[in-house]
């Protein structure tokens, strides 16, 4: 007879489900301990394997969709952006992701450096030489201008930024894992009064890029806009906005959360920001020229430091796919109908390939102490499944 994972004990009916929404990573951590690196929880009338070692974890995450789905889990992101990427049906969201590499690739990059340094640099000139920031604040901020600029362009991001960012606000509080999508509740409802908006605002914008698809002009939404599906046709509007939509939501949010933490990390520890600064003027140079994409690739050990920041406080929780077919996994077989669960925060600590887990070590990642990339390799990134719905289809600027 087939055996599931063991099940953490839990109260009568509700199971897990309490502790789970109270502290779901403590919960994983005192399932890890119990039973090891697979287990099992009982959400309400839901069961799910979780699967924390990492490299349990790295083969079952690298299961195709046909065994392990993300549409069933991603189906939030369709009242907020409509029906893309990772909620779309599967065959549509391998055309939107085939149809958008090409913007990710070659000389594309070149340019999309140069935008992000500009931004930057103009950022860093209006800090002064003291005072204070809000970290998470000020980043999300400057990650949202550069995702404005990169997405639909600078005139666009100049005349339309501020009512833009409101406008997504409101639809970005939307998201809803467990209610009904329609339930007319304030919420809820000014979520889908700002995506109506949103789209309204993008329209003009996007049938100007249509008549005259000027990729040095237009940049990324050009390359949208001359997408095609499997079949040849070119995508409508509400699949290029939506496309746009998501792609900024992934780039404010979790790419801003991961930055924020990589800054924090090195401010508290000052050996490891002096090592980073050094790397930086030998490479860049210490008189504010913008880098290139190759210079930053020299860039080792920042790096690690943010292949370790990534490591210490990964910004997704809990990763999450429906079980389509049964798979193995430990000894253990994990039945179809099952929700299958990873948690970054705990697998990235297990002391077995991360010694010392709770110290900042960039040098955890070098190749004479991990020469077979182990330690890179057990880190569960956001194209594993995580909010950002189209990590999985950017390749990192390494």
């Amino acid at each position: 007879m087939e055996s599931t994972p063991p099940a953490l004990a839990g109260l009568p009916v509700l199971g897990n489900t309490m502790a789970f929404f109270r502290d779901p990573v403590a919960l994983v951590r005192t399932g890890n301990r119990v039973h090891g690196p697979v287990f099992s929880l009982k959400l309400g009338p839901k069961r799910a394997a979780v699967v924390v070692g990492p490299q349990e974890s790295r083969d079952v995450i690298a299961l195709p969709e046909s065994t392990l789905a993300v549409r069933p889990v991603y189906q939030w992101v369709k009242p907020m952006f409509g029906d893309v990427m990772q909620a779309a049906e599967y065959e549509r969201y391998v055309a939107q992701r085939t149809a958008l590499l090409p913007a990710f690739q070659g000389r594309n990059y070149t340019a999309y450096v140069e935008s992000m340094a500009a931004e930057i640099d103009e950022w860093l000139g209006k800090l002064g030489t003291e005072g204070t920031i809000d970290a998470a604040r000020d980043i999300e901020a400057l990650s949202f201008r550069i995702a404005l600029r990169l997405f639909l362009g600078a005139d666009f991001r100049n005349r339309n930024g501020a009512e833009f960012h409101a406008l997504f606000l409101d639809v970005a509080a939307g998201m809803e894992l467990f209610l009904p999508a329609n339930l007319p509740i304030p919420r809820l409802i000014r979520r889908d009064r700002a995506r109506r908006k949103l789209f309204a605002l993008l329209k003009p914008h996007l049938d100007a890029v249509r008549s005259d698809p000027d990729r040095e002009r237009y940049g990324f939404l050009a390359h949208v806009v001359a997408g095609v599906d499997q079949d040849g046709h070119r995508f409508d509007d509400d699949t290029i906005m939506g496309l746009i939509l998501i792609l900024v939501y992934a780039a404010y949010e979790t790419t801003a959360a991961q930055l924020a933490w990589t800054l924090i990390l090195l401010l508290q520890n000052p050996e490891h920001l002096k090592l980073v600064e050094a790397e930086i003027d030998g490479v860049v140079g210490t008189d504010r020229q913008v880098p290139d994409l190759a210079a930053l690739r020299r860039l080792d050990y920042l790096y690690r430091c943010q292949l370790e920041a990534h490591r210490l406080r990964p910004v997704t929780t809990m990763l999450t796919r429906e079980t389509m077919t049964p798979f193995e996994v430990g000894g253990w077989t994990v039945p179809a109908g099952w929700q299958t669960m990873f948690c970054p925060p705990v697998t990235h600590r297990v002391p077995e390939l991360y010694p010392e887990p709770d110290l900042f070590d960039p040098d955890r990642f070098t190749g004479s102490r991990d020469p077979g990339g182990r330690a890179a390799g057990g880190l569960l990134n956001l194209g594993g499944g995580g909010t950002a719905a189209l990590a999985d289809a950017s390749p990192s600027w390494r």
